[in-house]
């Protein structure tokens, strides 16, 4: 089966040749060492159970304890060799779950959103009136712009008229 090639070409740049290459001998790999522990583990367990009804020991019992292992390599083994499709796969199942949730999400809060963002510039625009308001009143004596409830001017200092 041909590997699809990556959309982003960012993602196309970080697949190089040897990379490639060591995803084919993965995948090839990995399921032959699989099928060879799983052999050895198969070989073990008929042994081991055949000698139940005779009084001979099991001779090949010790194939179990390389099965077992090889098993565990192949299968990580091929893990590997097949990540890059199963990523793709469950990245091309959850990708358009995911853009229809989020477009859900935008239209269902965009009245709510444009809502506190004019309550936001309302309190904004409150404050900054509030604000030149407050300082509206100027010093007779150097013209410097003070709050409507000082006595004194904090530039020069002299007395502001009640």
């Amino acid at each position: 089966m041909k590997e699809p090639n990556p959309i982003s070409p960012l993602l196309k740049r970080l697949q190089t040749p040897e990379q490639k290459a060591a995803g084919n001998f993965l995948r090839k790999i990995g399921p032959l060492v699989f099928i060879a522990g799983l052999i050895c583990t198969i070989t073990a367990m008929v042994n081991f159970f055949s000698c139940f009804g005779s009084m001979e020991p099991p001779r090949l019992f010790w194939l179990g304890f390389i099965g077992l292992p090889l098993m565990f390599v192949g299968g990580v083994l091929s893990q590997f060799g097949f990540l890059g499709m199963v990523t793709r796969f469950v990245a091309g199942e959850t990708a358009p779950v995911a853009a229809d949730t989020v477009n859900y999400m935008a239209d269902e809060t965009k009245d709510a959103v444009e809502t506190v963002a004019k309550s936001a510039a309302k309190g904004i625009v409150e404050g900054l009136e509030a604000g030149r308001a407050a300082a509206t009143n100027f010093c007779p004596h150097c013209g410097f712009s003070v709050k409507a409830n000082f006595q004194f001017c904090p530039k020069c200092g002299k007395a502001l008229a009640a």
